[in-house]
């Protein structure tokens, strides 16, 4: 008995050095190619359009940007107030409101921040500033010029202003890049898809990874909330219903990479 226990733990530990070894060696067969990554400025504001981009597309980016810039330099600016998504036609949600389902997924939205360490004082949301907007990217142009006016040395990273198969998302990106092609802004980036890192010359890719047990499981947990379904304390999963498919396939990658592009 005392032998079969012995079996036990050494078949543990020899599966959690395999689990780790692939977490740190990964990098040397990963799709993307090259890995690329470089420093953010001094203070560093993402801005996904919907709730759950902002860690199917930034979870690793912005671990690393809270590791080397600190928390209080760190904001995320959801643009979307996330109410066009399929789940809310189905016949449950016919009689809520606007506002409750806005909570809905924003309550995902905020769990998913905890879990990357982002400040609950850093997140905002514009559909809370101006909930009768009808152009959330003229809000979204003033929120960047006063980041880029008020703080020193920001980095500003929206989605990819062409290459991706959502049209809001290139909208997004296209409020960033006419800034930055006017000179209003000095330093972004953009959110990539995987399936459209092809079109990036590889010196143009900026990948972030998770380094550690630490923070895989962060980024992992941060997916998860999208995922959590408990109805009496307004936690639905919308965000895992509604794009399952992009947090199986980020889940897939032991290192769960970011994959920005810098122009």
């Amino acid at each position: 008995m005392k032998q079969k226990s012995v079996i036990i733990k050494s078949i543990i530990i020899i599966f959690s050095i395999v689990l780790l070894a692939q977490v740190y060696t990964y990098k040397k067969t990963n799709l993307t190619g090259e890995i690329y990554n470089r420093e953010f400025n001094q203070n560093v504001v993402f801005y996904p359009q919907h709730q759950d981009d902002e860690v199917l597309w930034g979870g690793s980016a912005i671990l690393r940007a809270i590791e080397t810039c600190g928390q209080d330099n760190v904001y995320v600016v959801l643009v979307s107030d996330g109410l066009g998504v399929n789940v809310f036609k189905d016949e449950a949600y016919k009689n809520m409101t606007k506002e409750q389902k806005k909570e809905i997924r924003d309550k995902e939205f905020k769990a998913a921040l905890r879990q990357l360490g982002v400040k609950e004082k850093n997140i905002i949301l514009l559909s809370d500033i101006d909930k009768d907007s009808k152009n959330r990217f003229e809000l979204m142009k003033k929120i960047i010029l006063e980041f880029e006016n008020n703080l020193k040395n920001v980095t500003h990273i929206s989605h990819h202003y062409e290459y991706d198969d959502h049209p809001m998302h290139i909208k997004n990106g296209q409020v960033l890049k006419n800034l930055k092609d006017e000179g209003k802004v000095k330093d972004a980036l953009y959110f990539m898809k995987p399936q459209y890192v092809k079109f990036i010359p590889e010196k143009n890719r900026v990948i972030y990874q998770v380094n550690d047990m630490s923070e895989y499981n962060k980024v992992k947990k941060a997916c998860y909330e999208y995922k959590i379904v408990d109805i009496e304390n307004g936690r639905h999963g919308v965000g895992y219903i509604s794009a399952h498919s992009y947090f199986d396939n980020l889940l897939k990658s032991p290192n769960l990479e970011s994959i920005l592009s810098d122009k």
